[in-house]
């Protein structure tokens, strides 16, 4: 999909902002480690099933309804509404329905989901362009998830610090829609400086449980795809998006880490994704873990305990814990999701925490309701870890008066506890049964087919034609 160049025209080539451009354009697949591609492929199945079960979130059939009522050229698939669209509002829908449900991958040592976006942008690229080869999108998707785990590294307040919830996340779709286009370093340069005027970002809708928070990942996979598509058309993006006076880094993150863009390709920062074996907030996943090894290990007086207490880092408590009453009993699914007591609760009472824990039946369930009584958060200064996901510690007292004590720091999923690719697929398998139009099983094996040898890929828009 090599697309017509404007010339290389660099200037100030020591800036961050043209560094980038100039790593994202050169980049090829020959240059990825195997782990980075590894990683690729588990996340691009992981996003297709997300996207999949997210087709009937609360919240995504009036975005799909909007988007059908607008109409346009057939372009790219709205998958799992037989329905197609020009390529940036495919991406719109699609983007969405990736973090509808918040069963996306995800960084532990930072809150942010590297492929939501990148996924659905490079798909709707692929059916609105054609000839995107499996290997021409597994770079783009390594770039991509590379810069925007990179653009969190130079952030000193992460979003669950901060508040100011990742609005650099456009960096990393842009940038693999640009290396997906064949684009030069110079036009890279455009379609990141367009991206910066697409950048959204708040994390009050997660904290009140709002749908608007899986609004920003689909604004984010369009806004993408609108830059690449206009710097093809010599329209023209703020050159110092970074750290020019009125720059992303300069305007809204200050004192910035720049040396986490010093060494590009040095390493595939993707190496470090978390698939989530729950379909939780990832801050819930160790504490979900203490509770299920717990169960198991107790068997049928899992649930004899007199109370539990939970420790975890502020940051963690200020998100899933606090305050308590509005954790409690969740009004919602997205609530659910976000709620640590609501999560463990589920994980002793049903032995797991799959997307049927998020739903009304399951989140107005008294029997869980009244094992999440029993339990209490805590946040704690010495829980905070390198990671932002932290270290949780569980207390169990048992109504014998006896305590258990269990402490985590590594949730499963993560790079040293990974899932690998038949667990993903298992995860994929599960969220593509749960989709609007659910999948016929030689469907949902043909995808698992596809993506396990990407690689080998003429075109990746069979993928999307697999998903109908």
């Amino acid at each position: 999909m090599m697309m017509r160049s404007w010339g290389n025209n660099m200037n100030n080539k020591s800036d961050p902002a043209h560094r980038l451009a100039a790593h994202v354009a050169a980049t090829k697949f020959s240059h990825l480690p195997l782990a980075a591609v590894q990683s690729a492929k588990r996340s691009t199945l992981d996003t297709l099933g997300a996207m999949l079960a997210g087709t009937a979130a609360p919240g995504i059939g009036t975005i799909v309804a909007m988007a059908r009522g607008w109409g346009g050229n057939p372009e790219a698939s709205v998958f799992g509404y037989d329905l197609k669209l020009p390529g940036p509002m495919a991406a719109w829908c699609n983007g969405s329905m990736a973090r509808a449900l918040e069963v996306d991958d995800c960084v532990d040592f930072l809150p942010v989901h590297p492929s939501a976006s990148c996924v659905p942008a490079l798909l709707a690229l692929a059916q609105t362009l054609g000839g995107l080869s499996g290997r021409d999108f597994l770079t783009a998707l390594v770039v991509g998830q590379d810069v925007i785990i990179r653009m969190g590294q130079t952030v000193r307040l992460n979003a669950m610090q901060s508040g100011r919830n990742n609005m650099f996340k456009i960096f990393g779709p842009a940038a693999a829609i640009a290396n997906a286009m064949g684009q030069d370093a110079d036009k890279t340069l455009h379609t990141l400086g367009i991206s910066f005027s697409h950048a959204v970002g708040d994390g009050q809708c997660a904290i009140d449980g709002a749908l608007s928070l899986r609004l920003q990942q689909g604004i984010v996979a369009q806004g993408a795809l609108l830059s690449g598509l206009l710097s093809e058309q010599e329209f023209t993006g703020a050159r110092d998006f970074l750290t020019g006076p009125y720059g992303y880094l300069t305007a809204f993150e200050p004192d910035p880490r720049l040396e986490y863009l010093d060494d590009l390709g040095a390493k595939f920062m993707g190496e470090e994704i978390s698939i989530k074996p729950y379909a939780t907030c990832r801050a819930t996943h160790a504490a979900i873990d203490l509770a299920l090894d717990w169960r198991a290990s107790v068997g049928d007086e899992h649930l004899d305990f007199a109370k539990i207490k939970i420790e975890v880092s502020p940051e963690v408590d200020n998100l899933v814990g606090s305050p308590r009453d509005k954790h409690l009993r969740p009004a919602s699914p997205a609530a659910a999701q976000f709620s640590l007591l609501y999560s463990v609760a589920a994980a002793l009472v049903r032995g797991r925490v799959s997307i049927e824990e998020i739903q009304p039946s399951s989140f107005t369930d008294q029997s869980i309701l009244d094992v999440a009584e029993r339990i209490s958060i805590t946040g704690d200064e010495g829980m905070r870890t390198d990671k932002v996901v932290g270290c949780t510690r569980i207390q169990i007292e048992r109504r014998d008066g006896k305590t258990v004590t269990l402490v985590s720091d590594d949730p499963s999923g993560s790079p040293t506890k990974p899932l690998d690719y038949d667990k993903c697929a298992d995860k994929f398998r599960a969220l593509a049964a749960n989709a609007i139009k659910p999948l016929e099983a030689c469907q949902i094996e043909e995808i698992v087919d596809l993506v396990s040898r990407l690689d080998t890929l003429d075109d990746v828009s069979v993928i999307a034609g697999a998903l109908g």
